[in-house]
């Protein structure tokens, strides 16, 4: 099993932007340090719900403090950027981290982001692809022609070239069925999950990617999949499930304000259709939900093995945990979480994997 660490930048109101990124870069060390195979961290834009706008610039500042743990997105919003600097950035982080880089995308949701940058939400699915197809011909190739909608390039190779040939490219996806057709049509992995979800379908969305890859001839590998989950560990079972409140609840308050797909009560983008039960289902979200979620990783070990078995019987192989929401935590209590989870449960859910397997 993989287990890696998701970090959105999320700002409370009691630390500066400064000391947000300074928590950003420790959690990322501590990472390496407890044995994680990986850093995951997500675009956001215009409020403090996440504060990383460019990953890229991010995931170099870790790659010059850690050696060995790998760097990924989940995800670079696609549509927001242009495809020839997107991936010169990309092949930048591959060189400056050794070949340690993970390229995630995604379509990205919050209106207001889309606003911010004057791009129509029923352009995101078209503009999310087309980049994506892009950026993974200029890693991969050189003299790169392409005529699309959007962007249009002629005998184009970027500088440097990356180390990693190719390097592996992710989709955020969920449970539209042509979304997994794309991703596998591409050969792209997928990571399944929101931030904000309390109960994701993961079975329901392991069982689509699998039953996609088999249409297409592919091997169904549970490793091209990744799923995210919330997590906190302590010894004390009571306080692992009482301590997070806190943050996890202004976390879920600053997902109300600034979240949406769209405004309340108006129109709802066409690519978006799938969002129109979106205030029904955040409005009342509450702590207690995230809490008694069977997919939510917070207890002590057993606690959180048990609902490991779970997860692995399920299928899944590759396990992304939000381990600080809403950025409210006191560090060390953080740090004492992330090395916990290590010691103990990451082991214990290896020994569950073989022995499924």
């Amino acid at each position: 099993m993989r287990f890696g660490v998701f970090i959105l930048g999320d700002k409370p109101n009691h630390l500066s932007h400064a000391q947000v990124l300074a928590n950003v870069l420790e959690e990322a060390q501590w990472a390496e340090e407890f044995g994680y195979d990986e850093i995951w961290l997500a675009e956001h834009h215009f409020s403090p719900y996440g504060t990383l706008a460019d990953l890229p610039l991010v995931a170099a500042a870790i790659a010059a403090k850690t050696e060995r743990i790998r760097i990924g997105t989940a995800c670079m919003v696609a549509p927001f950027h242009d495809p020839i600097q997107l991936a010169e950035r990309i092949a930048l982080v591959d060189n400056l981290s050794g070949g340690r880089f993970d390229a995630g995308f995604g379509r990205g949701y919050q209106a207001h982001e889309f606003k911010g940058f004057g791009i129509p939400m029923d352009e995101a699915t078209a503009r999310y692809q087309e980049c994506v197809e892009i950026v993974d011909l200029l890693l991969t190739q050189e003299n790169v022609t392409y005529e699309g909608k959007f962007w249009q390039l002629h005998d184009v190779t970027v500088h440097p070239r990356p180390v990693q040939n190719p390097i592996p490219v992710w989709g955020t996806v969920m449970k539209t069925p042509s979304s997994f057709e794309w991703l596998a049509d591409k050969g792209f992995g997928a990571i399944i999950g929101n931030p904000y979800q309390v109960d994701p379908d993961l079975q329901g969305a392991l069982d689509l990617y699998l039953e996609t890859q088999a249409k297409k001839g592919l091997e169904a590998a549970t490793g091209n999949v990744w799923a995210l989950l919330n997590a906190f560990c302590h010894q004390d079972d009571a306080f692992a499930r009482s301590y997070p409140r806190e943050s996890i609840e202004l976390s879920i308050e600053t997902h109300r304000k600034y979240s949406s797909p769209f405004e309340r009560g108006g129109e709802i983008p066409a690519d978006y259709k799938a969002y129109a039960d979106w205030f029904e289902k955040h409005d009342k979200q509450s702590y207690e939900q995230v809490l008694n979620s069977h997919l939510t990783l917070m207890g002590n070990p057993d606690r959180i093995i048990e609902k490991i078995r779970t997860v692995i019987d399920m299928g899944w192989r590759n396990i992304m945990l939000r381990m600080s929401r809403g950025g409210a935590m006191d560090r060390a209590k953080v740090r004492d979480s992330m090395k916990l989870f290590a010691d103990e449960v990451i082991p214990a859910a290896t020994e569950l994997a073989k022995a499924s397997a």
